[in-house]
């Protein structure tokens, strides 16, 4: 994660940098070299593209989109979010026909990314489904126990290579929030409690380990992609949804200062 952080970083001076010199309301990079093939692509998703974040959308002939029909839209597969550049430094992005065929591999990204991402919108904002966790240390978490609280959650399994990467990285976040009392980390695993122990005696990780979570996560909460990430408010609602530990990080530094806004695109 700690090279993931400073790619990040050079992106936004890159970005920075190449905003600079390009007018309001330009594309942040043309579209020639972002649809130029996959890699190209999945790059440009990387370093512009927080469709989770606040941000102003548009159609594409710039007309202001809601957040739901812009996202909407998004997961058809049809359409690049082009990020525009923005005399704030805000994120402002715009539906651009992509035009790619529909078996292409670079269209199977689009309609992947913003699926995923209209899907965990949908989430957003319901209150997060009746739960009772017990952990394998036998701590409780239910509606009562984590009431007040800042709940930050992980779904994972032992065989996933992705989710076992981003420990180290989740573990420093964690021990950036060591005095904040009122947020919890608890983790919902696919594995019994058993191997989970077993697992955890070689590797190290902060949140609270939960076992046996298959049916509340495949059936009730319909997750299908591993990791992923929950924030769930104070008042037990789920805040935000996302598919990366980097993407976690920096919602939950929102999330903690209070800093959401109610609406994140033009109404």
């Amino acid at each position: 994660m700690k090279k993931a952080t400073i790619f990040f970083l050079f992106m936004a001076l890159l970005t920075g940098f190449a905003q600079a010199t390009l007018q309001v309301g330009e594309p942040v990079m043309p579209v020639v070299n972002i649809l130029k093939d996959y890699e190209t692509l999945s790059r440009y998703y990387v370093s512009e593209v927080r469709l989770w974040d606040d941000f102003k959308g548009y159609d594409a002939s710039m007309h202001p989109l809601k957040e739901a029909d812009f996202l909407k839209q998004n997961a058809t597969g049809k359409y690049l979010p082009l990020r525009l550049v923005a005399k704030d430094g805000s994120l402002i992005y715009k539906l651009y026909p992509a035009k790619l065929p529909a078996e292409s591999i670079m269209r199977a990204l689009l309609e992947w990314k913003g699926g995923e991402r209209y899907k965990f919108y949908l989430m957003e904002g319901k209150k997060l489904p009746d739960f009772n966790f017990t952990d394998i240390n036998g701590k409780l978490y239910n509606a009562q126990s984590t009431k007040n609280k800042l709940v930050v959650l992980k779904f994972w399994f032992i065989s996933c290579k992705p989710c076992a990467e981003e420990m180290p990285g989740l573990n420093r976040m964690v021990a950036g929030y060591k005095d904040r009392k009122d947020i919890l980390f608890v983790s919902l695993a696919l594995d019994p409690k058993k191997d989970l122990q077993a697992f955890l005696k070689t590797t190290t990780f902060s949140y609270a380990v939960v076992p046996d979570k298959d049916k509340y996560l495949r059936e009730v909460l319909k997750i299908d992609a591993y990791p992923t990430h929950m924030i769930v408010d104070k008042q037990g609602t789920i805040s935000k949804v996302l598919g990366t530990a980097d993407e976690l990080v920096a919602a939950l530094n929102k999330e903690a200062a209070g800093k959401w806004h109610s609406s994140s695109l033009v109404n």
